[in-house]
């Protein structure tokens, strides 16, 4: 195969995959619509970037207008505190028509949980028209934070306080796990959410496991009603086995289940109405997007009529246009022998780019948490693609179509000395073998965390598609034969086998059934393999 035949195949192959990628995101789908009339109720927790200190108040100005705009579409709100101000809320959901469940939140504070159950049976006396239930504690024994004697004997405070209904929320197997906390509360407040489950279940099946677990709490405690206290589907964040996030799954599984919630005569609390960008220092990216509403109160999708994943998605297209149109440009302006083969490898380039600088920019919008994230990941990024650009513009505006070569570590530092020392081999370029390196440390370190501890990582595929797959044809481009000779720098060897193997344990981990998992193996693979198989001496002497 000529120099860069093979790689204009490869951009050209990634850009038609990138295309679909927007393609998908762009055309509508048509979802079950939800019943007509407001949903039952939502969670709220006031949307902010950091987790509120204790001494922090939300001001009221914020409080009314969050109500304000859930107000036409719900009939009342869950709150999980009565700090921070939020004992506010019950007042202002009354101006509103809302109903209101009130949470008091319990952890292994004791000081904090009397306070709070202090406080909290204030406002239930003070705003007791709006208050349809106080929920004493919040998922207290997924935490580990107390044991469900003590737990119980909070419960038991507080229903003799109040004659307002009491209950706990929690994930349905801790109540199958202690029974005896049913006799403390006036009802049991279920979690019921498929995508987090240890075993999660797919947006197909989501609804049937929800009404199966349903049915289950109801056959356990048969004398008891049943609350579905927190169920939802994230929009944003990693795909566990089938369980994808996405907004248009968020749609299905919210108009699906309030349909079958309202058939059934069942009363529900959805997670939730904003979006809580803080929660993914706990849970990772997908802890941020639970929200019917963005954080700038914006609804993701309507209760009824088709749904696609993003209003924005046209904007693939043209920056595909754009990248194309560089490269056309380019071609004219430098190319002396201005041949089709050169174009089409260009064009292809910078369609490929295009179509990916505007889905590593979601990817890197959704997952940052904080400055040092952004400035970490956007310096690998940075790196890849000026890594691939180098590559790719040399390639397709020489005459032969050759690729240059990174050099590695070592050959790279000694080409920055000034001392007389030996310089790199011919053609060698310690720029790109900097460039290189940078990339396969970031690169290791998503590998090594998928391999180790994967529940809360994701999968950067954008990120990380145009530098693997540029570095992968340029060493089958370059090789000449099959001999064991390793000339590489042992820290490129090390890091480069690091990822393969990591790839191998996260791609089986993961299962057949989570694609974006098995991509990014299949791509840190093929990389693995083209920079360790074993080469001709004459081809590796460069490196």
């Amino acid at each position: 195969m000529k120099h860069g035949r093979l790689l204009t195949l490869c951009c050209a192959a990634l850009t038609l995959v990138a295309l679909v990628v927007w393609w998908r995101e762009s055309r509508p789908i048509s979802v079950v619509d939800a019943p007509a009339g407001k949903l039952d109720c939502l969670s709220y927790t006031p949307p902010h970037d950091e987790q509120l200190l204790r001494t922090s108040i939300v001001p009221r100005a914020q409080l009314q207008h969050d109500l304000a705009l859930l107000a036409p579409r719900v009939r009342c709100v869950r709150i999980y505190s009565v700090a921070n101000g939020m004992d506010q809320v019950p007042a202002i959901a009354r101006e509103l028509g809302l109903k209101v469940l009130l949470g008091l939140w319990i952890g292994a504070d004791a000081l904090h949980n009397q306070q709070e159950i202090k406080l909290g049976l204030e406002v239930a006396a003070r705003d007791s028209d709006v208050v349809e239930a106080v929920i004493v504690g919040n998922e207290v024994l997924l935490r580990h934070e107390l044991t469900a004697e003590q737990l119980g004997l909070l419960i038991t405070q507080v229903n003799a306080a109040t004659d307002i209904p009491v209950t706990y929320a929690d994930v349905w197997d801790f109540w199958k796990a202690n029974p005896t906390l049913a006799t403390t509360v006036d009802f049991l407040t279920i979690h019921l959410l498929p995508y987090w489950d240890d075993k999660p279940t797919g947006i197909d099946a989501a609804l049937a496991h929800t009404a199966s677990v349903y049915g289950e709490a109801r056959v356990t405690f048969p004398k008891q009603r049943v609350f579905i206290g927190e169920t939802g589907w994230p929009s944003q964040g990693r795909q566990r086995a089938d369980a994808a996030p996405g907004v248009v799954a968020q749609a299905r599984f919210v108009r699906e289940f309030t349909r079958w919630a309202h058939d059934n005569d069942i009363q529900y609390n959805l997670i939730e109405a904003f979006d809580q960008p803080w929660k993914r220092q706990q849970e990772g990216t997908v802890g941020g997007y639970w929200g019917l509403y963005d954080t700038a109160g914006q609804a993701k999708f309507a209760l009824q009529g088709p749904v696609q994943e993003s209003s924005r998605s046209q904007l693939g297209y043209w920056c595909a246009g754009l990248g194309a149109l560089a490269a056309v440009l380019l071609w004219c302006w430098r190319t002396a022998r201005r041949a089709p083969a050169r174009l089409l490898q260009l064009l292809s380039a910078g369609a490929l780019l295009g179509a990916l600088l505007p889905l590593q920019w979601q990817y890197l919008s959704v997952t940052n948490r904080g400055l040092s994230e952004w400035l970490l990941s956007t310096l690998v990024v940075l790196a890849g693609n000026v890594l691939s650009v180098w590559l790719l513009l040399v390639s397709g505006l020489s005459a032969q179509g050759e690729l240059p070569k990174p050099a590695s570590l070592g050959t790279s530092l000694l080409g920055f000395d000034r001392r007389g020392l030996p310089k790199p081999p011919a053609g060698a370029n310690p720029v790109l073998g900097l460039l290189r390196l940078i990339v396969l440390i970031g690169l290791s370190y998503v590998c090594l965390g998928l391999a180790i501890d994967a529940r809360y990582r994701g999968f950067p595929i954008s990120l990380y598609v145009l530098p693997l797959a540029t570095l992968t044809v340029l060493q089958l481009e370059q090789r000449q034969g099959w001999r064991i000779v390793r000339q590489q720098m042992p820290e490129e060897w090390l890091l480069t086998l690091l990822c393969g193997l990591s790839a191998v344990i996260f791609a089986i981990r993961e299962g057949l059934n989570n694609p974006p998992a098995l991509l990014l193996a299949g791509l840190v693979l093929c990389f693995a393999a083209s920079q360790l198989w074993p080469r001709n001496r004459s081809a590796s002497q460069d490196q």
